[in-house]
């Protein structure tokens, strides 16, 4: 199969409305399985993926419970919990995601273990269970390991205090790799960090550590050199400039107001730190005061007697990213959710949608007050609150053909929860929470798949009263919740696409690093929307389904094209494809 270049088709953005009825969803939680009687699930953490391929995503909650997606005697779905599944026991801090890391069409797990040896009172892995990052062979019907719970460990990990895992194909030879995100070495004794791992898998299965700029470099105040600690990685195409490029990047999401990285392999062979060039390191306020209420505290009060903040310590505490073309303009833009605290002044970063302007200089990431997601208080007088967003997602919730935003807030009192700012025609981003059918406080975890196959997305989520005061917790149990969208009583048509790669031919099976584009009409324009593949990552390994969701009209998409992840682009082009779910495989598609 030749790989061939194609025009960039001209991206019009719509600017009517498909469809006027409002979006709402349903909580579905009991219905589908996932509560029995007054018993819920309590979990923070939840990943979506098709465990069988059977074209419906599986759930693994608190990343050790595996429920696997059936059909129900007389319609619908439901999640069955299968009992035994290989899974090791969960150890706080660890991290579970989910991909086809061997190439076989069954998806892996990957255990990233928290190693905190400094910190007191630290509890070493069970002998028997892995000790280090390991992996365990999908067996493609829920359960892990053959014999069951075999695991294989990697040991060119560094073991250090892992908080995210990150996979995708860093250098385009259809193998898939790991990015490990690691936190500090002593957590309030220094500022020092453990540099994150770069895991490139070979042929023969084994792995070996990428050696980044940072490696063996001392922490400097200066200029933050050395590791960064890091709540959340992430291998997508960030800076990608059509089919040109097609070597994803690695965003790494830092915390304690510490610059974010973002690693771009360039033309001279080496890896560098291009967010500070792009405007993904943090936001252009850096002067590090703190407010000058907090300063008076501060003379009645030793505990906040603290000094201004250097310029590295004057960003964002960023938890996770999603990628999304949201403004229609053919280049992928970047969500940053953010925890931030009026004690911390306006120099700690918040959570904000960057689009991306190329110009003379290049590309550049700019925020755009329309699209402002902050809900810091005006009421000069309201002077200790907080923003504890934690997750974000970039979704077409009612199949309009504009991206909106979904953010995940929890771990403190005052009203963190789950939110969706729908994109209006103008743009412009509205909080449409209250109005939706979602009421759900301490917004953990989610997981986006359409459970049920009706062609838009629903929502999993989990739920953490971490923080909340005994009266607020009074009475309650956190408990994970499954959100059914309703969008198809709107009877809009979709478009869902899932790609099958061919290793033989430089490509990863699941796909991860491919770009789609659909050429459809919507309200009599015509439309043109990108979207890829992304792996689990993001925060703690954020893990949505793999498969993507196009807004069409009612003859469906006039064109489509999928940029393939190996290191050509190869890509292949399909006409006309009718409204409903399609699976497109390498080996099929000349």
């Amino acid at each position: 199969m030749q790989g061939h270049q194609i025009p960039i088709i001209l991206l019009l953005f719509a600017s009517g409305t498909t469809n006027a009825q409002q979006l709402r969803f349903q909580d579905a939680t009991a219905r589908v399985g996932l509560e029995v009687g007054d018993t819920p699930i309590s979990s923070a953490h939840v990943a979506a993926v098709d465990l069988d391929n059977d074209g419906f995503d599986d759930l693994v909650i608190g990343r050790t419970r595996v429920f696997m997606n059936r059909p129900m005697e007389g319609g619908g779905r439901q999640f069955v919990e299968l009992m035994e599944n290989g899974l090791p026991v969960h150890r706080s801090g660890d991290v579970v995601v989910f991909a086809d890391l061997n190439n076989d069409g069954f998806a892996d797990a990957i255990i990233a273990r928290s190693l905190a040896a400094q910190s007191p009172g630290y509890n070493p892995p069970d002998e028997g269970t892995p000790q280090v990052l390991a992996w365990l062979a999908g067996n493609g019907d829920g359960t892990f390991g053959s014999p069951l719970g075999t695991f294989t460990e990697i040991e060119t990990a560094t073991p250090g205090t892992t908080a995210a895992l990150a996979v995708g194909d860093v250098n385009s030879d259809g193998l898939l790799d790991i990015v490990v995100g690691q936190w500090y070495m002593r957590y309030g004794e220094s500022l020092e960090a453990f540099a994150n791992d770069v895991l490139l898998q070979r042929r023969d299965g084994t792995f070996e550590r990428l050696a980044l700029p940072i490696d063996g470099v001392a922490f400097d105040p200066e200029t933050d050199a050395g590791g960064r600690p890091t709540y959340g990685v992430l291998v997508a195409h960030v800076l990608r400039d059509g089919a040109r490029d097609n070597t994803p990047q690695i965003l790494e999401l830092n915390y304690g107001r510490r610059w974010n990285r973002l690693w771009l392999y360039g033309d001279d062979g080496q890896w560098s730190d291009a967010a500070p060039r792009v405007k993904l390191d943090g936001d252009a306020i850096t002067h590090g005061r703190y407010p000058e209420w907090l300063k008076e505290r501060a003379k009645t009060d030793p505990r906040f007697d603290r000094p201004d903040e250097m310029p590295f310590r004057a960003n964002g505490n960023t938890f996770d990213a999603a990628i999304g073309d949201i403004d229609g303009d053919g280049a992928f833009d970047v969500l940053f959710t953010e925890i931030t605290h009026g004690w911390a002044g306006d120099s700690s970063d918040p959570t904000r949608v960057l689009l991306r302007r190329d110009g003379v200089a290049g590309p550049l990431f700019i925020s755009n007050d329309p699209l402002s997601l902050d809900r810091a208080p005006t009421d000069p007088t309201i002077q200790s609150w907080n923003q504890g967003d934690i997750y974000g997602v970039l979704a077409d919730f009612d199949m309009d053909g504009r991206m909106d935003v979904l953010v995940c807030s929890s771990d403190y009192p005052d009203n963190q929860r789950l939110r969706i700012w729908r994109q209006q025609t103008d743009g412009s981003l509205v909080d449409i929470t209250s109005w939706i059918g979602i009421d759900h406080i301490g917004a953990a975890q989610p997981a986006l798949l359409d459970y049920d196959g009706d062609g838009d997305l629903d929502i999993v989520v989990g739920q953490s009263f971490h923080r909340l005061d005994q009266a607020q917790r009074a009475g309650r149990t956190p408990r994970l919740r499954l959100y059914e969208n309703r969008a198809e009583a709107m009877n809009r048509p979709s478009l869902t696409i899932r790609l099958v790669g061919d290793p033989a031919n430089g490509i990863n099976r699941d796909a991860l690093g491919a770009v789609v584009r659909v050429t459809t009409k919507l309200d009599d324009a015509w439309v043109t929307r990108g979207s890829q593949v992304i792996g689990p990552g993001g925060h703690q390994g954020k893990q949505n389904t793999k498969a993507l969701h196009f807004a069409v009209d009612a003859a469906g998409a006039k064109l489509v094209e999928v940029i393939w992840p190996d290191a050509a682009g190869t890509t292949t082009v399909l006409h006309d494809l009718a409204p409903g779910s399609h699976v497109i495989r390498f080996q099929d598609n000349p």
